[in-house]
């Protein structure tokens, strides 16, 4: 039974990791990549929208840049919703000339905006507006007496959408939504004005004519009817999985307390049904007229959108317009609601503009692959606790495994950070000294000896102290030479528990004296055992209790079980000369074996992107957690981030124009960090091209993630040098 159900477990991650496809066959490229992004992002949060955003507001028109939700938080909508409401005039329903909207919609495209498009059409025979419901859809349809006449507004609606394009002359992606609300009885499309299968047919006439006599394929089709509670209202009317990408739903009832959980189940309705469809789900209206509850942001509609897992998927939720203090759905400067709606912003849910682009960070991560400096890769930026860019962008060599937020890396050197923070939780709590020598816990240190000058083995002419394990200049050997040479990293990965490491490195002589100069080595490892002892409690354990559990860092272990390492675990490339190949197993070199003590606290850790970032944020917030719990105090963060060398030589024998800390790598020259890059920002690095960096003076970390071996010395300085042009001054 266990097996079954790892397996069905193991399907279902699979599915849900696959990308839906447009219903277009003919889809354009940029078309594809909206709706992958619309699916990685509803993995993330939210997008928030508005209709008619940078069109006006309340008290100002277009022209000015101005955006109400902009005004209040600091940052556009992500989503922009359009209306073709009057297409036979100059201007649309809501005033906005048709040539203003085109402009307005292509300034938000290459700013990294969505665009939707709804269609007030006025009734096809009395020219009255999209309200007058008297029965016309049958004769619409081919055959129909107004089906010429019809199709000459779809002409219309063809001309406008036809010249929505970049300045390259590639299409701007849409998402249109034809006859939304077909559930209501106040549009002439609506389906209780309808005869059976009317609404369907008029559904895919209008998408067969955009796509095929058209020949328009840069949009995806969003279904929404309104405020429905049930599968089988809201699958009433459904044309059919190649007729529509997304579904929709217009949602206005959220006025009381007890309104909140009816959302919440609608909207985890309409992504279950979604997602069993292969589409995706969104929020594509809702509001209350002129918001009249302060805190109806975060206490009507985020508690709605945060409902469960199914409803946290909706990809946006856009409001409905803001035409004046009497009429509007978003907030406005002064309004009421608008402290309530900055909190709403800073919600970890939500998703707006400036967190959605980044384009030079993910055009790094394609000159990235381009230039055979790594393949799939993964990059993460957040500032101030909330996400500006979140990007995965996958190669196409054979045996490549696309990167999502589930797959799990080797971090290896990246568990040091981890390590040292772990070991300084018992130092700030009195139980070591950083100048107490480590053989007070592990007794057999006191043996050491090591290689003098002259490569003769002689005592060391002091002890090895706590400082000199998290600075790296304890002498222990590291990774290359005759550490290799001689056999100890393979007889090390064999082991079964930290002990019987340290019995087996106090064998080896030091590199050089106790202090005398910076080793990259086994160090940690070594600081690892150090806590096991201390702590009384082994070094998983305590890394569990004491930051993975606070954390909420659920998938960071030292061990791979087989369904994860064959479904999750990105393989191994190795560059030689200019080609790429997939690494052996034994180039993999750690086996991460469930059940196996060999806990390795300099190189041992398997982790994710999710994971990491939990661990990043802690740093960022001076050691605490988001809820504010403390993981180390802020005092012991700063004697961890102050320079512990000195004028002690660094890597290679030379005083480094960097510092080292206790446990990370401090800058102190920009010039080296990337263009941009303030002093102060710190961090570690991975074996296998994997690194991260804190920014204090930003508020910001970042995570680039890859697999790659060699680590190519470029990529850092690409990938820094994006992230802070990006930022602007």
């Amino acid at each position: 039974m266990k097996a079954l159900v790892s397996i069905i477990c193991s399907l279902s991650i699979l599915q849900a990791k696959t990308h839906p496809s447009p219903s277009d066959p003919q889809a354009t490229e940029e078309v594809k990549i909206l709706l992958k992004r619309l699916h990685d992002q509803s993995e993330k949060g939210i997008m928030i929208g508005h209709q008619d955003a940078t069109a006006y507001g309340v008290g100002w028109k277009s022209g000015t840049g101005k955006s109400d939700i902009k005004e209040v938080c600091g940052d556009y909508p992500a989503v922009y919703g359009w209306d073709l409401g009057d297409i036979h005039l100059n201007q649309n329903l809501d005033g906005v000339s048709f040539s203003e909207m085109k402009r307005l919609i292509r300034e938000a495209d290459a700013r990294g905006g969505i665009n939707t498009i709804s269609m007030h059409l006025d009734h096809p025979i009395s020219g009255r507006n999209a309200w007058d419901n008297t029965k016309v859809v049958g004769k619409l349809l081919p055959g129909g007496t107004a089906n010429e006449k019809f199709l000459t507004t779809l002409d219309l609606v063809a001309s406008f959408l036809a010249d929505l394009k970049r300045e390259d002359g590639s299409f701007i992606p849409i998402i249109l939504r034809p006859f939304h609300e077909h559930s209501e009885q106040w549009p002439w499309w609506g389906l209780s004005h309808c005869e059976d299968g009317e609404f369907i047919a008029l559904w895919r006439m209008t998408v067969n004519y955009l796509r095929l006599t058209k020949q328009l394929h840069h949009i995806l089709y969003a279904i929404s009817p309104q405020d429905v509670v049930d599968e089988k209202d809201y699958m009433e009317g459904y044309p059919g999985d190649d007729y529509v990408d997304i579904f929709g739903l217009d949602y206005y009832k959220i006025w009381k307390h007890r309104d909140v959980h009816k959302m919440g189940e609608a909207l985890s309705m309409v992504a279950k049904l979604a997602h069993s469809h292969g589409k995706i789900s969104a929020l594509t209206e809702t509001g209350i007229d002129k918001v009249p509850i302060s805190n109806w942001w975060t206490e009507r509609l985020l508690p709605a959108l945060n409902h469960d897992k199914w409803s946290r998927k909706t990809a946006w939720a856009l409001l409905w317009r803001n035409k004046s203090r009497g009429h509007h759905f978003g907030p406005y400067h002064g309004h009421q609601s608008a402290p309530d709606f900055t909190k709403f912003y800073d919600s970890e849910l939500t998703i707006f503009e400036g967190q959605t682009g980044m384009p030079k960070v993910r055009a790094a991560q394609e000159k990235l692959i381009k230039n055979q400096h790594c393949l799939s890769n993964v990059a993460k930026v957040v500032q101030q606790g909330k996400v500006i860019y979140h990007g995965a962008v996958n190669s196409t060599f054979p045996g490549d495994r696309p990167i999502t937020d589930d797959t799990l890396f080797p971090i290896w050197s990246m568990t040091k950070p981890i390590t040292s923070v772990a070991a300084m939780i018992l130092h700030e709590r009195g139980l070591f000294g950083l100048d107490d020598p480590v053989s007070k816990v592990i007794p057999q240190l006191s043996q050491l000896k090591v290689h003098n000058q002259k490569g003769v083995v002689e005592p060391i002419k002091r002890e090895v102290t706590f400082r000199d394990l998290l600075r790296h200049t304890s002498g222990v050997y590291g990774y290359d030479g005759s550490f290799h040479e001689e056999g100890t990293w393979k007889e090390i990965i064999e082991l079964k528990s930290l002990s019987e490491m340290i019995d087996l490195l106090v064998k080896q002589p030091l590199k050089h004296h106790p202090g005398e100069r910076y080793t990259y080595g086994m160090s940690t490892a070594i600081l690892g055992r150090a806590i096991e002892i201390i702590s009384e409690q082994d070094f998983a354990s305590f890394l569990e209790k004491e930051i993975f559990h606070p954390l909420g860092m659920e998938e960071t272990s030292f061990h791979l079980n087989k369904i994860d390492r064959e479904q999750r675990f990105q393989p191994l490339f190795v560059k030689e000369k200019e080609n790429f190949r997939r690494g052996t197993k034994a180039e993999d070199e750690l086996y991460y074996q469930p059940g196996s003590a060999l806990a390795l606290g300099g190189e041992g850790l398997i982790s994710n992107l999710r994971d990491y970032s939990r661990f990043c944020q802690m740093l960022v917030d001076r050691g605490r957690t988001r809820d504010g719990n403390k993981i180390i105090s802020e005092e012991t963060l700063s004697i961890m981030l102050s320079d512990q060398m000195g004028e002690t030589p660094g890597f290679g024998g030379k005083r480094s124009p960097n510092k080292l800390g206790l446990g990370f790598y401090v800058l102190e020259n920009p010039e080296l960090g990337g263009n941009g890059a303030p002093k102060g920002i710190y961090g570690w690095g991975g074996y296998h091209t994997t690194h991260f960096w804190i920014d204090p003076v930003n508020e910001l970390y970042a995570i680039f993630l890859t697999r790659l071996y060699p680590t190519p010395s470029e990529r850092l300085q690409i990938f820094r040098t994006a992230v802070y042009e990006s930022l602007g001054p």
